[in-house]
C-alpha cells in the first residue's frame, strides 16, 4: 500500500483522440503496487472528445455529480507528447496543463502522462485473462525490456523496464517513425496512399484512418468503387466475412500491424515481450487471432531466431489504462 493514498481516491483518465475514458481508482490490499489486486476501478464513465472544447471541461463534466472532494491526485493519460507537465493532444489540437487542473480541482498531485505510458505501467498488473496471447514463447528466458504498441485514433508506443522492484515506462512517437511495407500487396497499397499522402508514417496506416486508407487502397487495386464506409463498419463487415474488400482491409491492416511490431521489438531490443493494445485490436480480437500477424511478426530474416523467442500479447482488458494511470499516480506519491 502506498503511503498516505489508502482510501483516497486518485482520479485517472484515458483521454484519446475519439473518447475519454474516466474513473476514480482506489489502491487496496495487494502484494506491491504493481499487482493488480492493489487496483479498484470505480465510478467508470466515458464520453465523446468531440463534444467537448478542452479537456478541462471533459473533467468538469465526469465530476460534477461525484463526490470530488475526497480526491487527493489525478493521473490524465493522454494521446499526445507529454513536455513537463503538459500535453499537446495530437489528434484533438487541445492543450492540457497538469498545474492549471491541480490549481481548477484543488489537489494535492496531478500527472500527465501519455496514453501508451499508462496502457504500458498497467502490463506488470494484468492478469494472464486480460491477455490474449497471439505468440507463445518464454519470456523468463528472455528478460529484457518490454514493447507496448498498439492502433486507435493514432498509434501508440511506449518501452517498459522493470529492475528489481521498479518499473520505469519511456512513452515515444514511434507511430510518426516511417512506414516500411513488406511483400507485394502492402507495397501495392503502400504506393496507393503515397499518391495523395506523401510519407507514409507507421500510423498513417496503423490508426482508424488507416483502416479507411487501406480500404480505399484495396478498392482501387481491384477496380472497385470505395463504399462511404467508417472504420468501424469496415471492421465490422470484416468480422462478419459480409464484404470481401473489408475482408482484405482487415487482413493486410494485421499483416502490417506484425511487420511493425518485429520491426519495434528488434529496435527496443523487446525481448521480454512485445503487448498489443489501443482502441481498435480488441474490439476485432477474434479476426487478429486468425490473422497473419504473427505470421508476418516472424517474417524478419536474417533475425526470425530473434523475434521467435519474444511472447507477443493482445491487451483485452478495457480498463487497463485506467489501472496504468493509477500506478503512475501512486508512483509519485
Amino acid at each position: 500500500m502506498i503511503a498516505g493514498m489508502k482510501n483516497e481516491p486518485i482520479l485517472v483518465a484515458d483521454i484519446g483522440g475519439t473518447n475519454a475514458r474516466f474513473a476514480l481508482a482506489s489502491l487496496v490490499p495487494g502484494k506491491s503496487a504493481t499487482d493488480a489486486r492493489s487496483i479498484e476501478i470505480n465510478d467508470y464513465a466515458a464520453f465523446p472528445c468531440a463534444d467537448f472544447n478542452n479537456p478541462h471541461d471533459l473533467i468538469h463534466q465526469y465530476l460534477e455529480n461525484r463526490k470530488s472532494s475526497k480526491i487527493k491526485a489525478a493521473c490524465l493519460a493522454v494521446a499526445g507528447p507529454v513536455r513537463g507537465n503538459g500535453a499537446y493532444l495530437t489528434n484533438l489540437g487541445w492543450d492540457i496543463d497538469g498545474d492549471q487542473v491541480k490549481c481548477d480541482l484543488a489537489l494535492g498531485n496531478v500527472v500527465i502522462a501519455n496514453d501508451f505510458q499508462a496502457l504500458a505501467r498497467s502490463v506488470t498488473a494484468l492478469d494472464r485473462k486480460n491477455l490474449l496471447r497471439l505468440h507463445e514463447a518464454d519470456p523468463v528466458a528472455n528478460p529484457g525490456p518490454m514493447a507496448v504498441m498498439g492502433p486507435g485514433t493514432g498509434f501508440g508506443l511506449s518501452q517498459i523496464f522493470i529492475s528489481h522492484d521498479a518499473v520505469s515506462v519511456v512513452p515515444t512517437e514511434g507511430g510518426h517513425a516511417s512506414f516500411v511495407p513488406h511483400g507485394d500487396l502492402e507495397t501495392a497499397v503502400w504506393n496507393e496512399a503515397h499518391k495523395s499522402m506523401g510519407r507514409i508514417t507507421v500510423e498513417t496506416l496503423m490508426s482508424g484512418i488507416g483502416v479507411l486508407r487501406i480500404y480505399r487502397a484495396i478498392c482501387s487495386l481491384n477496380g472497385l468503387t470505395p463504399l462511404n464506409y467508417e472504420p468501424s463498419t469496415i471492421s465490422q463487415l470484416a468480422l462478419e466475412a459480409s464484404d470481401q474488400a473489408c475482408v482484405d482491409t482487415l487482413s493486410v491492416f494485421c499483416s502490417m500491424l506484425g511487420g511493425v511490431a518485429a520491426d519495434v521489438a528488434l529496435t527496443q531490443g523487446a525481448t521480454g515481450g512485445v503487448f498489443l493494445g489501443g482502441g481498435i485490436l480488441p474490439k476485432i480480437a477474434a479476426f487478429v487471432e486468425k490473422s497473419r500477424l504473427v505470421e508476418s511478426f516472424l517474417d524478419k530474416p536474417p533475425m526470425e531466431d530473434f523475434v521467435a523467442k519474444i511472447p507477443v500479447s493482445l491487451i483485452v482488458d478495457p480498463e487497463a489504462a485506467l489501472v496504468g494511470a493509477a500506478l503512475l499516480a501512486a508512483d509519485q506519491a
